[in-house]
């Protein structure tokens, strides 16, 4: 969209039926589900891409108060509201206090590194000199975010509450740097949205962006091959055609755009990021202890990504479940509910073996055990996990790599090395993985793009 508003002749070709990678759509007798990212935040990034275009944002955004439902082991239920008073009315006076003063940091965290990791270009030796001259000390460079949360005072589940925000980089939480506790601040600090039509409303609107600015959208075909000349992507090979092109942007992995070079990415020999592993339910119920976002507790959090670690499916995971037809009752029949349910998972690793069956029905029975659901309201359950998502992402990684010390929260530049014309865009490249920050690489990419003319 940001080239073709500049005039650029584009062809965008897409391996399957529909746009929009992960975030794609499922509809099964009546229920509608958004079968990728869900939370949808920083919606100025959205707004930015009309913008661009000299078009109004066209997609309803309506901001949700309740941002999310925590249930703890120990019965404890804790609302979070984008309103701090609300969250906080809840807490001990204690964790009140910590709550603030890490929501504060979170936000320090963000509005330092931001400029430089989320909004700009891919940073160069300056820009980062810059930032660590700056803001260095403040990201607690020699820290991991465990003891950042320790040193603030956050124990038992305030803390398990702040660590689980590092999985939205695909992180291990207890490996994780301190830096990463910014995240907390997208969604904490500058609030929730629920897209009218969902998620996929989002690739819906942004489909007919691009047909009105006459991008040839081509679907249902595989890119198979990039044909280097010299430092060039001179053509495009996929399972139908060959085209030429100028310039290329793939948003494929960074790992699997090098191997359709006939290359091998540095990133190939690094820790991948979580995967995931996803139920889609039609529920014949309306269960009024889980909202539209809710996160449900395991008994032992450190153990769940110990078992990651290991190549195994947690035994007692914790739980995110989103189920939209709280907030727009179109996402199911009348008296029933669509749940997405997600749960940590580890990415396909070589000689890993993952019994996706046995774990789908394990899953179904947690959420029986934490009385939650009843075999009997089950319609359907359609399922996915590493082996489905490694059709989208090397080893069905999320997020790339694993960003596990400060160096590898900085997400690969979106220029390979020796070719000219190609730029990089997606969730394994600057500045990572998620709706807005996807966003903002494809908008990076066409910055390149536009650059190099």
């Amino acid at each position: 969209i940001h080239l073709a508003a500049k005039g650029v002749e584009v062809t965008l070709i897409e391996q399957a039926p529909t746009l929009g990678g992960k975030a794609a759509e499922y509809r099964r007798d009546g229920y509608r589900f958004d079968t990728g990212p869900s939370v949808f935040t920083l919606k100025h990034v959205l707004e930015d891409i009309f913008s661009a275009a000299g078009q109004a944002n066209s997609v309803d955004l309506k901001p949700l108060d309740l941002l999310c439902r925590y249930m703890y082991p120990s019965g404890r239920v804790w609302d979070v509201y984008s309103d701090e008073a609300k969250t906080t009315a809840q807490l001990s006076k204690k964790e009140a206090r910590v709550y603030r003063k890490l929501l504060y940091k979170a936000k320090e965290l963000y509005e330092a590194a931001a400029p430089t990791f989320v909004y700009g270009n891919s940073p160069g030796p300056l820009e980062l000199l810059r930032y660590g001259l700056s803001n260095g000390l403040k990201a607690r460079p020699f820290s991991t975010l465990p003891q950042l949360l320790d040193s603030y005072g956050a124990t038992s589940e305030l803390k398990q509450f702040f660590l689980r925000f590092a999985t939205y980089f695909g992180a291990d939480p207890y490996r994780a740097p301190a830096v990463l506790h910014n995240i907390a601040y997208a969604e904490l600090g500058q609030g929730v949205y629920y897209p009218a039509g969902g998620v996929y409303g989002v690739v819906d609107a942004l489909t007919k962006l691009a047909q009105d600015l006459n991008v040839d959208i081509k679907t249902g075909e595989k890119v198979e091959r990039l044909e280097l000349n010299a430092s060039l992507v001179g053509r495009v090979h996929t399972d139908q055609s060959v085209y030429s092109a100028d310039a290329v942007v793939s948003s494929l992995d960074i790992i699997r755009t090098h191997k359709l070079m006939g290359q091998r990415a540095k990133q190939a020999g690094l820790e991948p990021s979580l995967s995931g592993f996803v139920l889609l339910i039609g529920v014949r119920a309306e269960v009024p202890q889980l909202k539209h976002h809710s996160i449900s507790f395991g008994s032992a959090y450190r153990a769940e990504f110990e078992a990651i670690r290991d190549g195994r499916f947690p035994r007692d995971p914790t739980l995110y479940l989103n189920i939209s037809s709280k907030t727009d009752s179109r996402d199911a029949p009348a008296g029933c509910e669509n749940w997405f349910v997600m749960a940590n998972a580890p990415a396909l690793k070589k000689g890993w073996t993952l019994d996706e069956a046995a774990y789908q029905e394990q899953l179904l029975a947690t959420l029986e055990q934490r009385g939650l659901l009843q075999a009997g309201q089950i319609d359907f359950v359609h399922t996915f996990g590493p082996s489905y998502l490694s059709g989208f992402a090397h080893a069905g990684s999320i997020y790339g790599a694993a960003p596990h010390s400060l160096l590898q929260t900085l997400r690969p530049k979106q220029q390979v090395p020796g070719v000219t014309n190609l730029v990089l865009a997606g969730g394994s490249v600057y500045p990572g993985g998620g709706i807005p920050l996807a966003l903002l690489s494809g908008k990076s990419a066409a910055a390149h793009v536009l650059s190099a003319e």
